[in-house]
């Protein structure tokens, strides 16, 4: 009689914790560090900033809809247009959250295999098209969108900036130049400055395409390189130079010392021609990315020009122009002696 009574009471200890392990597994209580337990989702992002607003839209405009936090975990759902905003949620959640600006979280992941999720804000152009595909491309570096495949029979139409994600429409015959749709204006950029896809060659090709370009090599001697390496570098010192003088004015104005009005002349882009590129071919991409840099000079020498009392927001932006000035001829300088040494 003993041991049936044994018996039945372990069997109902039992019964007990199995249900208790049920209930657990329906609604989990947390312990811990839950971030740690958060699944291992394929695109995660996390809040950089002390706080930001989602938005309900990909755009400054936007209703704020909710707010995120510093270290602040997000799924990544899909990207906008230019891939420079993300529609999230919270992890383990249904229901996105919204739209948050890219320059607000830490991410690391390839947001041109993200689908479309907002496909008309932030369009440009009254003319745009619809888009219809998911397969993109990130812009590694800024490039030219023209209106044809060939460089020398083509308009610019804009320039793309860095680190954007543009759909791709369409393509030449080997890949080599892709059509794609930025903000709603459509053409052609060189396909380097994309970061490559194994799957390109799936991209439907663009028809009526003209033959490809017959490419003549040149063997062009290393002192020549050399000599157009030196020339250029002559002359972005002598701008990295002015910039940093400028960068030091504009703080010993902003700091109350009283110094003469004497600015230099208008600063001029760097002047070179199609032989000087057959010559050195870098100088294409070094020399463009300058010019940026010439008109942030242009505009600290011009606040400099408004002789009297300068108000401080002004002395403020003029530094800010020296400084991103100053930031754009020493990565260029870096990026000629990172070439002479491939060169020697």
């Amino acid at each position: 009689m003993k041991r049936y009574i044994l018996t039945v009471l372990l069997l109902l200890v039992f019964s007990v914790t199995g249900y208790a392990q049920d209930t657990t597994n329906d609604e989990p209580t947390p312990t811990g560090d839950i971030s740690a337990e958060a699944p291992d989702f394929g695109f995660v992002a996390t809040v950089e900033v002390d706080s930001g607003f989602v938005r309900l839209l990909p755009s400054e405009d936007a209703e704020a809809v909710a707010s995120v936090f510093v270290d602040e975990r997000l799924e990544v759902i899909s990207r906008n247009l230019d891939g420079t905003w993300f529609e999230v949620r919270r992890p383990g959640r249904m229901t996105n959250l919204g739209w948050v600006f890219t320059e607000l979280l830490d991410w690391e992941g390839r947001p041109e295999f993200l689908p479309l999720g907002d496909a008309v804000t932030g369009l440009t152009s009254d003319s745009a098209s619809p888009i219809t595909t998911d397969y993109a491309v990130f812009i590694i570096e800024g490039v030219a969108l023209r209106n044809g495949p060939i460089l020398e029979r083509s308009q610019r139409l804009l320039n793309i900036p860095p680190s954007v994600v543009v759909p791709v429409l369409a393509r030449n015959q080997d890949g080599s130049r892709l059509y794609v749709n930025y903000l709603g204006t459509e053409g052609w950029i060189v396909g380097f400055t994309a970061r490559q896809r194994n799957d390109i060659m799936q991209v439907p090709q663009a028809p009526n395409l003209p033959p490809l370009e017959t490419i003549q090599v040149f063997i062009v001697p290393p002192e020549i390189q050399l000599e157009q390496i030196e020339t250029f570098r002559v002359w972005t010192q002598d701008k990295l130079t002015l910039a940093q003088g400028l960068e030091s004015f504009w703080w010993s104005v902003f700091r109350g010392e009283i110094l003469p009005c004497q600015p230099p002349p208008e600063i001029a882009v760097y002047l070179y021609d199609a032989g000087d590129v057959q010559q050195l071919p870098e100088l294409d991409r070094y020399a463009p990315r300058t010019v940026t840099g010439v008109n942030y000079l242009n505009k600290s020498i011009n606040t400099m020009r408004e002789c009297g009392v300068v108000q401080p927001d002004d002395v403020s932006r003029a530094r800010n122009d020296a400084i991103n000035a100053r930031i754009i001829f020493a990565a260029t300088l870096q990026q000629l002696d990172n070439l002479e040494e491939t060169i020697r």
